[in-house]
């Protein structure tokens, strides 16, 4: 990882970490050469060299789309890609200073204004990539960043004060063919769940789960449920009242049957344009605009005080996200939970906050946690809550205490961690949240199971009860392994972090584990395989090589008592 300060190709200086991948971390720069212009710096490790490839490819692709669409600038400007680095590619562009999508769906749909400038833009851009003989294959809300429009711009979480759209991460366009491609469940069509061709038409599905996300504030069901094909008329079902013109449209663009879908997306933009000049819109609007005339004399005292309290509480927010120091951060964005207790990013903010120096203390516990217990009722009407809870128990698990090292007083904090984190690891095992974040979700469960354990050995029953757990145990372990190969677990820091922790459970239960039917031989080839996955990562920053190192110091003290317990 790069250091805040630090100057990239004598240019580009670091000022922080703007955000994290599976294999890449994109940090905000200012370009020293362009009168500091903000820009983003995508550093993807080569330890794996599909990753690098293929991000070098996406980027050429976004170069080639900038350039040839410079009227519209849907597309983020690829500055310069460095490619002189052997352990990192580094892809350098114009900061996106905007929101995703699917972040300000989070609070609900759009207003049917918004949603047609948006379906609109979407449609200009997909039908821009099928003139360049290629389909999206992915379009959805995640997708798609919303700038912020600095003249007008009030709240976050309104959408129609924000600008122009920018499209992101193009890593799924290809040429019309057939094939098992990467897809997302919940916008995915037919065609892509059965893995036949796909092309236009199955871009036009995908906007129109899009559309659909946008018009109802829903995610659209998964196109699969237990390995079963789920209908379009299952996934897709509109409240009554809701816009009649726009539910056709909708409808349309998801029928299973290709050839019944708008043949391209200039005429889906055609259908779009006439529906936002439609007379049923404007006389709807005239009526809504004489009740409300109606109504007006006796709502506007409401009207006025929530018009104040909503300008007191952008302030906050204005306040909380531009406060650098930890202190006066962390008691900006208290005030703003205090203010809506229902604010979900702030709850986050203050996780990220806590994590930045690697400790999670007693203190820091107790300011989240009381925030929590007093706002719990309307917390739990945010469709962010389970993501809440699942970033409480990796805080739990893995920076309770942490840092301690040498403190004998380390090891209780450490587990007593581990303990505190399954009780927001089992909030987060909602079955919205396996819909929406299934891999989260399963390593929420492995999490439980050995966190479950950590409490059940501190019971005085310990030798019977991990008699009888040893091979539950080793299958959690052995499931959590597999996760963090799989699934998006987390930071460098966390994965060696888990591995630790999978090293002292096979340290602390070897004979237990023998005793269960687990081979030694399967033991050692277990600590084997986290040995030479350790020796992969890069673990660039001073935590993750301590990590590292403790891991491969470690790994030879349990393979001798493995050896000598045989």
């Amino acid at each position: 990882m790069l250091n805040k300060g630090f100057v990239l190709e004598n240019r580009y200086k670091i000022v922080n970490v703007a955000g994290k991948g599976g294999t890449s971390v994109v940090y905000r720069a200012v370009d020293l050469k362009a009168n500091n212009a903000q820009r983003a710096v995508k550093e993807v490790m080569k330890t794996n060299g599909t990753d690098a490839y293929n991000a070098r490819q996406e980027s050429l692709l976004i170069k080639e789309f900038y350039e040839k669409d410079a009227k519209n600038s849907f597309f983020p400007n690829i500055i310069e890609i460095i490619d002189n680095d052997p352990d990192a590619l580094y892809i350098v562009q114009d900061y996106i200073n905007g929101v995703s999508m699917e972040k300000l769906l989070a609070y609900g749909p759009f207003r049917h204004k918004t949603m047609l400038r948006y379906s609109k833009d979407i449609c200009r851009v997909m039908s821009f990539i099928h003139k360049c003989g290629l389909i999206h294959s992915d379009m959805k809300p995640d997708n798609i960043m919303v700038v912020r429009n600095e003249e007008d711009f009030e709240n976050s979480r309104r959408p129609d004060k924000f600008g122009r759209l920018k499209f992101i991460d193009f890593g799924s366009v290809i040429e019309r063919r057939s094939g098992a491609f990467a897809y997302t469940p919940a916008y995915a069509s037919p065609e892509q769940f059965y893995e036949q061709e796909l092309d236009e038409q199955t871009d036009i599905f995908n906007i129109g789960a899009t559309m659909y996300h946008m018009l109802t504030g829903k995610k659209p069901k998964n196109v699969s449920a237990n390995g079963e094909f789920v209908s379009s008329a299952e996934r897709f079902v509109f409240d009554k009242g809701t816009n009649a013109g726009l539910v056709r449209i909708i409808r349309k663009c998801v029928n299973e049957d290709k050839s019944k879908r708008y043949r391209s997306c200039d005429e889906l933009y055609e259908e779009l344009e006439r529906t936002d000049n439609h007379t049923y819109l404007r006389a709807t609007s005239i009526v809504a605009g004489l009740a409300v005339l109606c109504l007006g004399i006796s709502l506007f005292a409401n009207i006025m005080a929530n018009k104040s309290r909503s300008e007191d509480f952008n302030k906050l927010v204005e306040k909380a996200e531009n406060t650098g120091e930890y202190y006066a951060r962390s008691e900006a964005f208290e005030d703003v939970i205090n203010a809506d207790g229902s604010y979900a990013d702030a709850y986050l903010k203050l996780i990220e906050l806590y994590k930045n120096d690697m400790v999670f203390d007693a203190k820091e516990a107790e300011q989240i946690l009381a925030l929590i217990n007093e706002n719990i009722n309307q917390l739990k009407q945010s469709p962010q809550y389970e993501e809440i809870a699942y970033e409480l128990g990796i805080l739990y698990w893995y920076y309770y205490f942490y840092g301690n090292e040498g403190d004998s007083s380390e090891q209780n904090g450490s587990i007593s961690g581990k303990i505190a984190s399954v009780k927001w690891f089992r909030e987060a095992q909602t079955s919205d949240f396996k819909r929406s974040e299934p891999d989260k979700y399963e390593i929420a469960q492995v999490y439980c199971t050995i966190g479950d354990f950590y409490s059940q050995t501190q019971k005085k029953e310990n030798e019977l009860l991990k008699k009888n757990y040893s091979e539950d145990l080793w299958k959690s372990m052995n499931d959590l392994n597999k996760l963090v190969d799989e699934a998006n677990a987390g930071s460098e820091i966390i994965i060696l972090e888990t591995y630790k922790t999978l090293l002292n459970l096979e340290n602390s239960n070897m004979s237990d584990f023998a005793k269960s039917g687990i081979s030694y031989d399967e033991q050692k080839a277990f600590l084997e395989d986290i040995r030479n996955k350790t020796e992969k990562l890069n673990a660039a920053d001073d935590s993750a090589a301590e990590a590292k190192e403790y891991i491969l110091n470690y790994y030879d003290g349990v393979i001798e008592s493995i050896n000598g317990s045989e």
